[in-house]
């Protein structure tokens, strides 16, 4: 499988397409108060740790990194699986005992931390990926990720870090996006997974995880 190439004239139509999409379809909470990171760390060693890890660099591959997660997301995650605009087995009913001030601290916590280098399942596929991330695929309509996510995957106010994330926890919410089980978040986020190969979604997974 070749990089995907692009239309250079084509190229800033899709980015600003997929901007003023995110911009338009998802309302960010930009009033994140600031939550207490001491307090965050008893609440993760006690309730989070055994999935995600004491600091969140979690082990498992199916159970995402917080470490280094952009506040905001984190918080904006939690209040979506207590409202039950995202459904998880076991983050739903947690996050249900959670009060609003466990959440900013917990949101606080996982910010301050670092995140650890994560291992690359296929390397060969980082070329692919990275051409995907920076370039996307204007045959297909896919916008790069960079638009949203910052060249270097640390993720915004506005958008979460995708930087050392798990490859198969990423390439299992790229299908949960495409098949609708994931509703919530950046509505564009499903038209982009369901324009995915299958082979994209790995290499470009792969290059995330890639990244520092």
């Amino acid at each position: 499988m070749t990089p995907p190439s692009r239309p250079p004239q084509t190229t800033p139509r899709l980015l600003l397409s997929a901007a003023l999409g995110c911009c338009l379809l998802f309302q960010w909470n930009s009033s994140l108060a600031a939550g207490d990171a001491a307090k965050g760390k008893t609440l993760a060693e006690t309730q989070c740790a055994a999935c995600h890890g004491a600091d969140g660099n979690s082990d498992v591959s199916l159970f995402p990194k917080l470490a280094g997660q952009q506040a905001i997301y984190v918080l904006r995650e939690l209040q979506d699986y207590k409202a039950g605009r995202r459904q998880h087995d076991a983050m739903s009913p947690l996050a249900a005992t959670l009060a609003e001030a466990d959440m900013e601290h917990l949101a606080a916590y996982y910010a301050a931390q670092e995140s650890k280098p994560t291992q690359v399942n296929d390397a060969k596929l980082l070329p692919i990926g990275k051409a995907l991330y920076l370039e996307g695929n204007s045959k297909s309509g896919v916008p790069s990720c960079d638009g949203c996510h910052e060249e270097g995957g640390e993720g915004s106010k506005r958008f979460p870090r995708v930087a050392g994330q798990h490859a198969d926890y990423t390439l299992d919410q790229i299908k949960q996006y495409a098949t609708g089980k994931r509703s919530n978040g950046v509505k564009v986020m499903r038209t982009i997974a369901e324009r995915l190969t299958d082979a994209e979604a790995r290499a470009l997974a792969e290059y995330m995880a890639s990244l520092k």
